[in-house]
Order: C-alpha cells, then structure tokens, then sequence
C-alpha cells in the first residue's frame, strides 16, 4: 500500500473502467483537478480531455460514449452554472439507462468556511446535489481523505451496474490531497453513499436462498404451461436487454423457439436485423409496419422495454387485450401480475426451454386476417390525411442514403438527433445506430458524433434537423482539434418539424434564413447546400472521400414538410390525448 493524489485515483479509476477521453467544459471550481488530469494525461497517455463549448454538449458526448460501448464514460463540470446547466442532458441518460460519471466541483473547505455566498451558489451549498440528485441514482462528495478512494471507487462501480449517472462532487481543494493507494477490491467495499436505486438491507442469505428458490418454483410453473397456452409469442425488445446484458439471451430464444421478435425505437440496434426472426423496429406509430406481428400475439414477452407513451400510447390495446410477460434486469411481472424476482438472463433460457426448438419450416408468418386488418387500418389513417409530395422529403433523402451507404465496404454508424430526422431514419437500416428515442431532447446528434468516433474510430453519419443543429451545432468546430470528420446531414426544412407535425397552425415553428453550409464552412468544415437527389448523390460521395475534415451537407427540403413516419406516429399519439 502506497500513497498517491486523489486526482490520481480518479485517473486510475477511470482507467479501469477503459476510460479515455473525459469530456469537459472548463471551471473555477474543477480548474485544479483539469490541471492535475491534463499533466498527467500527457505523461502516462492514458486519459484525454476533451473540452466542448456547452455543457449540454459535454453531457451528450459521453452519453454517446457509453452508449456505443456500453459502459461508462465521464464528464467533468464546475459548480453550480456548469452543473446545473447539465441537468437536461444528465436526465436523459438516466431516463435512458446510460451510465455516465457525472464530476462535478465543489468549493474549498476555506471557500466553505468563508460563511459567504459564493459565485454560482444557489440557496445553501448543498442545493446542487439535491437538484442533481433527481437525475442520478447516486451521490458522494469526495471531501475526506479517509474515504474518498473507496467512495469513489463504490460509486463508480453502482454507476455500471445501475447502468446509470452518478453525482461525484470534487471540492477544488482535495484534487492533490494525498490518499491511501488500495486495491480495487478494497475500495469497492460497501460505504455510505447515498443512492436511489440499490437497498442497503442486508437480508440473511438463508432467506435470500429462500426467495430466490420461491421466485424459482413460481416462473418453471409458469413455463410448464406457456408452450401450450400461448401459440403465436411474440417478442418486443427495448435497450435495456443491451445496457443490462441479456440481449444474447434474448437473441437466442428468438433463434431457438422461432418466434418473430421486433424492437423499439430507443432498442433499436439490440438485435441482428439480418436473422429470419426479426421483424424491423416498431415505431408506436399509428400504422406501424411492424403492428400485424404485434397483434396477432397472444402473449406479447417485453424484454427489457420501458412502459411509455412513446412505444404504447397509440396502441394502448396491445397491453391490455393480450396476455404480457415483462421481463426485466432482475425481475419480472407474469401475465396474472404475480412478481418473479430472477435475473433476465435466467427468465429467459427458461423460456427458450419452455417454447423448445424450432425449425425454419416452423417460423411463423402474420395471419391474413390480422395483415388485412392493420392495412385497412392503415389505408383508412393516411386517406384521412392528405399525405405530402413524395418527390423530395427527409424519408426520399434516408432512403436513398441508405442505397448509397449499403454500396460502401465500410462501416459508418448513425447518430440521430429528435425531430423529423428520426422517424426518416426508419427507412434506413443501419446495422448501428444512436438517438435519444425516448427521453426526446433535441441537440444530442453532432455533439454525440464527436463521442462515437473517439470511442469506436469509425466516422459517423449524422442526421440532424436544423432546429437541433442550432441549439449544438457549433460544437463541430472543434473536430479539427481533435481529428474528428464526421458527416453531418443537416435536414433543413425550415422549420421544427415535429413540433409542426403537433402543431400546424404555430407560426413559431418557422426557421427559415440560417445558411448551414456557411456556418460549417466557418467551422473548418467541408459543405455543400443540395436541392434534390442528384446533387445529393454527388455530395455525399464528395464527402465519403474527403476523410482529412468533417463535411456538412445541407438539404433544402419542402418548408414545413416531414416524413409519413412522423406523421403516423403523431396521428397516433394525438387520438390519445
């Protein structure tokens, strides 16, 4: 046992969750430990900070940091006005199950002792934490030398397991405070760190042996009986299968038993779209290709899928007219309701027991009289809207991009913003791709690019619309610094489409008179301003080969236009408030 900084800790720490990039906006408050990280980063290459221009920006990076990878990934902010001014960025990796170190600073003992009100205080010291606490399953301050090693490496190890943010406040003061130099294992031993999400009851292991043996007995009865109780399963599979790890268990019961599995929007890229079992993304739009499936199954398994507005509130009958079996990280609720507290992984190789073997002769097909039903449905929703000129719109463009993209030997993830861009994505397949499909906060695409590519080395493929890219659009002005070249889309009709498709009659929807292509020119970028799919063709092989810079490529769309998806989806979720 040896001695070391604190701000070593944490850059060991970090190390060992394969950690390399901390994301960044300078502060007073975390100066110290930014120089600390800086001077070691440099003498040890280990850890690269990488400094945004907003906060929200910040957050976004590392949330599509860990995303990619599926592990943590950190960010550094200064008190208060940093913090705070993060909070929208954080709630959406909590509401969407991303694991991120959130650090924020915090003032000296001196500063604290001082009895003044401090430059970026609200109310007492402690408001932030509080504020913070709303957005993150747990907090610690790291204010004693005692315990800050094994604080922060316990809190760093809940933040993985609840696959969600954490608050570690850093007071300016103890960035080289010396500290004990312990084992991984030591310091993750169980300490006082206030969280949401784990119980501190320590149950006697007899009893946990107990229920577990109970939770057991009560789902094999269940599985006795499920191969001849429901003939037409289906599977609906959310990104929690991925941030929790059983999405392999869920692949291989859809491969074992045959039965046709889809996924959400936000779970979208949790399973392999080339397998004969799966059956695309459901929207929760009002005429979803994917709907027949769902609605021929007469026990729908939702594995790993959040209960929200977005997947259900236009098709409210799918949970309440069907059997539904919801499986979750560590518990699952039985159609009867009843609670079964199992692990996923194991709920789910019970049932690939249950349901046996399939051959592909088996694999089953939508009923022609359920197909008829959804279409007729369909057919009855778009006559009572007129639909716009297909001749050129943001699903015409994701198509053809899609055509463009599957001739290419290489790789290129999709990072998608909300809005328009989103939906239009449906009529593309990448084989990897990134959007806050559920928490919904525009901005996330280019700052979200710039953690892509540092985490995987592959060059993105953004697709944003032009109200998102105002609001975080100028962070690409600093991928020369950092050797980034995304391909950012801006699909500029306008106007905010999606809050058009909600609300028509809104003027203040309009956006018109912003020259992207300018503005990326102005930031280093490669860019082009296309008008129809021609120019596009040659603009995005124009970019495809130009791999020494990023390159923006905005597409004048039909102001105020949007694609079916969108307006599908807005059909539904409007019937139903």
């Amino acid at each position: 046992m040896h001695t070391e900084t604190l701000s070593q800790t944490l850059a060991r720490l970090l190390q060992g969750h394969g950690i390399t990039e901390l994301y960044t906006v300078p502060g007073d408050f975390v100066l110290p430990w930014l120089q600390a990280l800086e001077l070691q980063g440099a003498s040890a290459c280990s850890l690269r900070l990488i400094q945004l221009s907003h906060e929200p920006s910040a957050v976004f990076a590392a949330d599509a940091a860990a995303r990619w990878s599926n592990s943590p990934a950190a960010v550094m902010l200064t008190y208060g006005a940093g913090a705070l001014n993060a909070v929208n960025a954080i709630a959406q990796a909590y509401m969407e199950y991303v694991p991120l170190f959130v650090f924020a600073g915090y003032p000296s003992q001196a500063e604290v002792d001082s009895g003044l009100l401090l430059h970026h205080q609200i109310s007492d010291l402690d408001a932030q934490r509080r504020i913070l606490a709303e957005v993150t399953c747990a907090q610690c301050r790291l204010d004693n030398p005692a315990t800050a090693a094994t604080d922060l490496a316990q809190i760093m190890a809940l933040a993985k397991s609840a696959s969600r943010p954490v608050l570690i406040e850093l007071p300016r003061d103890m960035a080289m405070v010396a500290v004990e130099h312990r084992t991984h294992s030591s310091e993750a031993n169980t300490g006082a760190i206030e969280n949401n999400v784990v119980s501190t009851t320590v149950v006697g292991q007899s009893n946990k042996n107990a229920e577990k043996h109970a939770a057991e007995l009560l789902f094999t009865s269940f599985c006795q009986t499920v191969s001849a109780q429901y003939k037409q399963p289906c599977l609906l599979v959310g990104v929690k299968a991925k941030r929790f790890g059983f999405d392999l268990a869920v692949t291989e019961l859809a491969q074992h038993s045959g039965m046709p599995a889809l996924t959400t929007l936000l779970g979208r890229g949790v399973l392999d779209i080339s397998a004969v079992w799966y059956k695309g993304v459901y929207s929760g739009g009002k005429e979803d290709a994917g709907l027949p499936w769902l609605l021929q199954a007469d026990l729908l398994i939702c594995a790993g899928v959040i209960r929200s507005d977005s997947n259900f509130a236009a098709h409210p009958h799918l949970l309440a007219g069907r059997a539904v079996l919801w499986v979750n990280e560590q518990q699952s609720i039985l159609p009867d309701g009843s609670l079964v507290e199992l692990p996923a992984c194991q709920v789910l190789t019970l049932l690939q027991q249950a349901f046996g073997d399939a051959s592909d002769a088996a694999l089953p097909s939508v009923d022609a009289r359920v197909l008829e039903s959804a279409t007729a449905t369909v057919q009855s929703e778009r006559a009572a809207k007129p639909q716009q000129s297909p001749c050129w719109r943001s699903d015409t463009l994701v198509r053809r991009l899609h055509h463009l993209l599957s001739q290419q030997s290489q790789l290129y993830p999709f990072v998608v913003d909300i809005g328009d861009c989103l939906f239009a994505a449906l009529s593309a397949e990448p084989s990897m791709l990134l959007a806050p499909a559920f928490y919904a906060s525009m901005g996330f695409a280019v700052p979200a690019a710039l953690g892509v590519q540092l985490s995987s080395g592959l060059r993105p493929i953004v697709l944003v619309g032009d109200g998102a890219f105002q609001m975080t659009g100028l962070e690409l002005g600093h991928c020369q610094r950092y050797g980034l070249n995304p391909i950012v889309i801006v699909l500029n009709n306008q106007s905010w489409g999606m809050i058009k498709a909600f609300a028509p009659e809104l003027n203040a929807t309009a956006l018109g008179g912003w020259q992207y292509a300018a503005l990326g020119r102005s930031m280093g970028c490669g860019a082009s301003q296309i008008w129809n799919e021609q120019q596009f063709d040659g603009a995005l092989a124009d970019a495809l080969a130009d791999t020494r810079r990023s390159r923006l490529i905005e597409v004048m769309l039909p102001q105020h236009s949007y694609s079916d998806k969108l307006a599908s989806f807005q059909r539904g979720l409007c019937a139903t408030t």
